[in-house]
């Protein structure tokens, strides 16, 4: 399990460390999914394991699309082979060679998110991956998470 979180963080570290200027983000907790045979709807041993990193960084509509063209270029040049494009939203998603997932989303209101995942075998069920709780976000209205982008950039929100 710990192999998993440490490559989904790395996934997600290398694709931050590539964007300048920085990005503020706040990681949710890691995750993990228990995996079941699609027949016989038993478990087998495998779980999903994966992080939503959240951008805090307020993004212009056209320094979002310079952030996705300039992900996209560093996961291209990584190796990672880009699947599910959705050029309107913009939406896409790497795989690595060994199975690691990464997706850049782009939510309802604005908000920007990467998700990282991969498979790992445990015997572990569906929940949190304990000490990997993430970081703790502020309240939103209706007393959930508050994934708003919060931080002004001079660069990135212009």
């Amino acid at each position: 399990m710990d192999q998993a979180v440490k490559r989904i963080d790395l996934a997600l570290d290398e694709t931050f460390a590539t964007v300048r200027p920085h990005l503020k983000w706040r990681d949710g907790p890691a995750k993990m999914n228990e995996r079941r045979n699609s027949f016989t709807n038993t478990a087998d041993g495998e779980v999903s394991v994966g992080r939503t990193r959240y951008v805090r960084t307020s993004l212009s509509k056209a320094k979002l699309a310079e952030l996705a063209e300039r992900v996209e270029k560093h996961w291209r040049a990584v190796g990672y082979k880009i699947g599910d494009v959705h050029s309107s939203e913009p939406t896409f998603s790497g795989t690595a060679s060994d199975g690691c997932i990464i997706k850049f989303e782009v939510g309802g209101s604005g908000n920007v998110y990467f998700y990282a995942g991969v498979g790992a075998i445990s015997p572990g069920y569906g929940g949190e991956v304990e000490g990997e709780e993430g970081d703790r976000f502020p309240k939103a209205p209706n007393g959930g998470p508050d994934y708003t982008p919060d931080v002004r950039d001079p660069y990135w929100s212009k």
